[in-house]
């Protein structure tokens, strides 16, 4: 497809969230560099601790923000510095798509592989048909989820949690619908000691403890707990904000978790990727498995205490990312939000910007998205001195390392 021809499908399409400034010029140039980034480097830029290239996910969401050529290409110098290069291909028959999966040596092979699926025959470029057929149909929906969320690019090989993950699938009934929103599930688990002595706060522990927590055999407990949940995308979409903003502690500096922050960057895709499945029964073995992950990332990082009325009511955004002379705070917020080295930031902000957007709870129900994304800019900026909390932001004990206000 040319690129004027794809530039102007993707400004049109319903379902790409764009702000004004996204020109084609723009499009093709993030399209140039992403080819680039794929041509070049391998999906981690550390295999030891698999920390992963988020090059294409920072172009992108600076794309969405209307980033100029410019931006584009200043994120994309500055990401290239720490990445690794893609090894070469191994020959045909050092290479078998089931056997070598969970080894990230065969990433590029991995990727030939998917790209000359999409082009067969069965799914003639038609990626939402591909997606589906893997998720569901070629159980890849677990890897899917696995990796605190970083999705389909690394469908081709297993992540780190994915046979552990397994365990709470299987006892999931896919058909089933509970009655309880998700924000009523995580309050009991906060209160359930069945999981206090599964997991202990370690200064110094950057970890997700997801495996750790797998390891005490706790997915059926996780899964019964997931089964409660009444199926809703827009429940799922506030719940995955609130788990990660609703960790503010009463007269503590605001911190926020690594981990639980990529509940609410995921949750921007919940829409399209629902929207994209025929099958209504894989819609709701997505949903499904989404929140039950989101469980397990919650309980895995000390179930921390939601304390919603302290976000809406009493937690004081700084003068500085108030903008209260602006005719539109959410328009500084974006324009900053695009100058931190950490992509994690804008894309907080973008899925936050995309809740507010489609959250369709009365206006006395609705969550303050702004005030979240304006919490957010508090907790990482300066961006040379502050930064996400790794350690487990439920335990008591890293709270005592945090200062009072």
């Amino acid at each position: 497809m040319e690129n004027q021809n794809l530039s102007h499908l993707l400004i049109k399409n319903p379902s790409i969230y764009f702000l004004p400034g996204v020109t084609s010029q723009s499009i093709d140039t993030c399209f140039r560099l992403l080819e680039d980034n794929h041509q070049h480097y391998h999906v981690f830029f550390n295999k030891e601790h698999a920390f992963h290239n988020h090059t294409s996910h920072h172009l992108l969401a600076a794309l969405g923000f209307g980033a100029s050529s410019k931006v584009l290409e200043r994120i994309y110098n500055e990401q290239k510095k720490q990445q690794m290069p893609i090894e070469p291909l191994h020959k045909k028959d050092e290479f078998d798509v089931k056997k070598c999966m969970g080894n990230d040596n065969y990433y590029h092979d991995y990727l030939e592989f998917f790209r000359n699926e999409l082009e067969s025959k069965k799914y003639e470029n038609n990626i939402d048909e591909m997606i589906e057929d893997y998720l569901f149909n070629k159980d890849y929906l677990v890897h899917f989820l696995s990796g605190a969320f970083h999705s389909f690019i690394h469908l081709g090989y297993a992540l780190e949690f994915q046979s552990k993950l397994m365990a709470i699938e299987e006892h999931l009934n896919w058909n089933k619908d509970g009655n309880k929103t998700a924000l009523e599930i995580i309050e009991l688990i906060s209160q359930d000691q069945q999981f206090a002595n599964k997991l202990f706060y370690k200064k110094g522990d950057f970890g997700s403890k997801v495996a750790e927590l797998l390891d005490e055999h706790v997915g059926s407990l996780i899964a019964e707990y997931a089964q409660m949940w009444k199926c809703d995308l827009n429940d799922l979409r506030r719940a995955d904000i609130l788990i990660n903003a609703g960790v503010l502690r009463r007269k503590k500096q605001a911190r926020l978790d690594f981990f639980l922050m990529h509940a609410t960057t995921s949750s921007l895709f919940l829409d399209i990727f629902v929207h994209s499945f025929k099958n209504k029964e894989n819609q709701s073995k997505f949903l499904r498995a989404k929140f039950a992950t989101d469980l397990v990332y919650y309980i895995a990082r000390g179930r921390p205490k939601l304390d919603l009325n302290y976000l809406f009511n009493d937690y004081q955004v700084s003068k500085e990312h108030l903008y209260s002379d602006t005719h539109n705070p959410w328009l500084p917020l974006i324009e900053k939000s695009l100058t931190h080295p950490d992509e994690h930031v804008m894309k907080s902000i973008r899925a936050l910007v995309y809740a507010e957007k489609f959250d369709s709870a009365e206006d006395k129900e609705k969550i303050p998205y702004l005030k979240i994304a304006q919490m957010t800019m508090d907790v990482m900026f300066p961006f040379n001195e502050k930064n996400w909390t790794h350690e487990g932001i439920g335990w008591d004990e890293f709270w005592k390392t945090v200062p009072d206000l």
